[in-house]
């Protein structure tokens, strides 16, 4: 029977695996857009081209995201072999903020729906799950691999807060529809520097590296499908 079940788990191991993978890529490269965008806009009312950045780093975060329900499947068969087990409701939250997260980016693509930052709030919901998840892990992932992730996630709830935060400040940024960013006034503020400054550091402890969390976890449950398979 138990070498029923770990010959039954390979295949996921492995699917799972090589998601994360490709989720850790393409979140890679959305973040250089990103960063691309950012670094290089000259005013707050962003070019053409600017727009463009934006509107392919907000695919490339949903293609990153929705890779991510796999695996999420996947650490949960993990811990199915090693517990503590992951228990339902941690799964259905995780699978949820992944899923509301996408679905935000691709409502806030150009800003037509809602705005084009309102996934960071999911996204911050989804840090806490990566900081449970990781905790209860331990005798699925590797310590270190653990602490990367409660660091990621830690990162990932400082950029919803910053989320928040700016939302106080300016409140059309959860208007449906949309408003223009080029209605918007720049508010000059210690709160709006403050949570610009937060948003902006937050996002290279969570946002840049969480695709190297994703990878690191996918290339684990690919060494534990070899093990699954001896």
């Amino acid at each position: 029977m138990e070498q029923q079940v770990l010959t039954a788990s390979g295949p996921s191991y492995r699917n799972t695996g090589w998601a994360a993978i490709i989720s850790g890529v393409v979140g890679i490269l959305a973040f250089s857009l990103l960063m691309d965008a950012v670094l290089t806009r000259e005013s707050w009312v962003p070019s053409d081209r600017i727009y463009l950045l934006f509107d392919a780093h907000d695919l490339g975060v949903t293609l990153q995201f929705l890779l991510l329900i796999s695996v999420v499947f996947g650490l949960r068969t993990l811990s199915r072999q090693k517990p503590p087990e992951l228990s339902k409701a941690t799964f259905n939250t995780g699978v949820g903020a992944i899923v509301f997260t996408a679905l935000l980016v691709l409502l806030g693509v150009g800003g037509k729906i809602v705005s084009n930052g309102s996934y960071m709030f999911p996204q911050g919901i989804f840090g806490i799950w990566l900081i449970v998840c990781n905790c209860r892990l331990s005798g699925s992932l590797p310590g270190w691999l653990r602490w990367l992730g409660m660091i990621v996630g830690l990162g990932l709830v400082l950029v919803g807060t910053s989320f928040v935060g700016l939302c106080f400040i300016y409140p059309s940024q959860l208007a449906i529809p949309a408003v223009p960013q080029e209605n918007v006034k720049e508010v000059n503020s210690v709160a709006n520097t403050f949570f610009h400054l937060l948003l902006f550091y937050a996002s290279f402890v969570g946002v840049a590296l969480l695709p190297v969390w994703t990878i690191l976890t996918g290339s684990q449950l690919l060494k534990n499908r070899r093990l699954a398979a001896i």
